[in-house]
């Protein structure tokens, strides 16, 4: 009698130790926290994509909430969606602070060519960064991020992190980072075409004032007056140079990852 009821509880209890077995194994398959912000496990991140994730989380460490966007690259997420691995993956790394849930993850999975990738976003941040601007972002990205050209892909998932922590700056008041805001860097591309042709016009203009002081004409005091007030306002004469970018792209040495144990409840989107 009593080794009936002990195979009845068995019985009973064989559903949940599968469950158990299987999270044990799920558990196991996740990559350790890494020492960077970063996680590569197939060799994808090139230098660029590298430093920008390092050094802005080097900014936001220094900061009073210490939000926190890491991103990882895997070969596979075995049984799971890219959904549920990410979740998992966030979970156990805990990206963010405990109390404030303000962590990120960048999921990029090769997955036998699919090439999935999904934006994890921690509890704190869901009106951040809110699951319509998460799948927007990875919309306007996508062909990049689904390109066969590892530095296509680099360039997408660069523009994809800068995205995301645009939202973040704005979110906790944070001085817009140059080297991560794409709308800084399109008012800066905008602002050297314009200077070009400026500079363009004001050599031109500059070329017939000359020509005229070497003619008759060039006794006029009206001629030299003009001159004079455009060497006097320098603002008219910019120089002729700048507009150059220097973009050293080496990969920062410091950036260490210092999760606090955040967690996220779902939101984000994925492609």
């Amino acid at each position: 009698m009593n080794r009936k009821r002990t195979n009845a509880w068995l019985w009973l209890l064989l559903p949940f130790l599968l469950l158990l077995q299987t999270t044990f194994v799920q558990a196991a398959s996740l990559p350790s926290i890494p020492t960077d912000n970063y996680f590569d496990q197939v060799n994808l991140l090139n230098s660029q994509t590298q430093d920008l994730v390092s050094t802005k989380n080097q900014q936001y460490a220094e900061t009073k909430d210490k939000p926190q966007i890491m991103l990882a690259v895997v070969k596979s997420t075995g049984d799971s969606d890219v959904d549920q691995y990410a979740a998992d993956l966030f979970s156990k790394w805990g990206i963010g602070q405990k109390k404030l849930d303000n962590g990120i993850l960048i999921l990029y999975a090769l997955n036998d060519g699919k090439r999935n990738v999904r934006v994890e976003v921690g509890y704190g941040l869901e009106d951040v960064v809110t699951d319509s601007q998460a799948g927007q972002i990875l919309a306007s990205n996508k062909s990049q991020l689904k390109s066969t050209s590892t530095e296509t892909v680099n360039q997408g998932l660069q523009k994809t992190f800068s995205s995301i922590t645009t939202l973040v700056d704005r979110h906790y008041g944070y001085k817009n980072d140059r080297k991560s805001d794409k709308g800084y860097q399109n008012r800066m591309n905008s602002n050297r075409s314009i200077f070009n042709v400026k500079n363009i016009l004001q050599l031109v203009g500059l070329i017939i004032v000359i020509g005229f002081m070497f003619s008759p004409w060039g006794r006029s005091w009206q001629l030299w007056s003009i001159l004079a007030w455009l060497f006097n306002n320098n603002d008219h004469f910019g120089g002729f140079g700048g507009g150059g970018s220097s973009s050293g792209g080496g990969s920062s040495g410091g950036g260490g990852s210092s999760s606090g144990g955040g967690s996220s409840g779902g939101g984000g989107a994925s492609i």
